[in-house]
């Protein structure tokens, strides 16, 4: 039977009281924030939008979406990754914007963790796997891994506490959201080729949250292809689940637990109508 929102909701007041008791697990956050921000466009002096330095809420898209995770539950390592630049002077100038964006809420700069500034890949798969070599050269013991959009500043705790406890139960999780619209499959020239089961689908968020050592690992195996994945799940289920550990248990596919409709990407110019000051 689907979980409605308000047992969802039970259930994660449950798990907050939880968590804060057994949040003893090293856990690891991944920013992903290399992004240009193409389809957000130009301010009116004719700059380019780096979405996740937009100011919001005290401080910025980047310092929101970081903020939820930190406040819900003990992160060890912080990585963030930012746009790379084709010289070292612009390099060490992308790196202080990122900088200056998370740092722009007191309580995050105030936050004792290790916070490690990545530069970023020429796609948003390069750029993770970077970030994940990054934590295994500094951090090795964690154990958790959460991977998030830097322009996702919505996230509630509640999103946070039940990917996390499923990615405990499972080695994985997702948020996921049921499509309200009837979803077809169509081939190139726009025929439905399939009709497809809505009570099936799921369109998934992030954070994804994984096992450490086994997302590493299969992000390493994804390296060596031409394959050009979607996200961090696909690449899991391609090259970790149903694969033993370093324990010698076998990891499962990723959980989908209940996502948020609020817990938006800010893609387009409109979205940047929800950011308050």
């Amino acid at each position: 039977m689907m979980m409605t929102i308000q047992t969802s909701l039970i259930l994660a007041t449950t798990w907050k009281m939880m968590v804060t008791m057994t949040n003893n697990d090293e856990l690891a956050l991944i920013l992903v924030a290399a992004g240009s921000s193409a389809r957000i466009g130009f301010d009116k002096t004719g700059s380019k939008i780096k979405k996740e330095y937009l100011a919001m809420n005290g401080g910025t898209v980047l310092s929101c979406a970081a903020k939820t995770f930190l406040s819900t539950l003990k992160f060890s390592t912080v990585v963030v990754t930012y746009p790379i630049a084709s010289n070292d002077a612009d390099l060490k100038a992308s790196e202080q914007k990122s900088k200056e964006a998370l740092f722009a809420d007191d309580f995050i700069k105030n936050y004792k963790a290790d916070f490690i500034f990545v530069p970023g890949g020429k796609t948003r798969q390069e750029s993770v796997h970077d970030a994940l070599e990054a934590i295994e050269e500094k951090h090795p013991d964690c154990s958790l891994v959460f991977i998030h959009d830097g322009a996702r500043p919505f996230l509630k705790s509640e999103t946070v506490e039940l990917t996390y406890r499923a990615a405990l139960e499972f080695g994985a999780s997702v948020p996921g959201l049921q499509p309200t619209e009837t979803q077809k499959k169509i081939d190139e020239n726009g025929f439905i080729t399939k009709h497809l089961v809505r009570s099936s689908l799921t369109a998934v968020q992030t954070p994804q949250v994984f096992q450490f050592t086994p997302i590493l690992e299969a992000h390493r195996k994804a390296a060596q292809t031409t394959k050009v994945f979607t996200d961090d799940t696909e690449i899991w289920d391609e090259f970790a689940a149903k694969r033993k550990n370093e324990n010698g248990e076998s990891l499962s596919r990723v959980k989908v637990v209940l996502g948020d409709p609020e817990n938006k990407k800010i893609t387009y110019p409109e979205d940047l109508k929800s950011l308050t000051n």
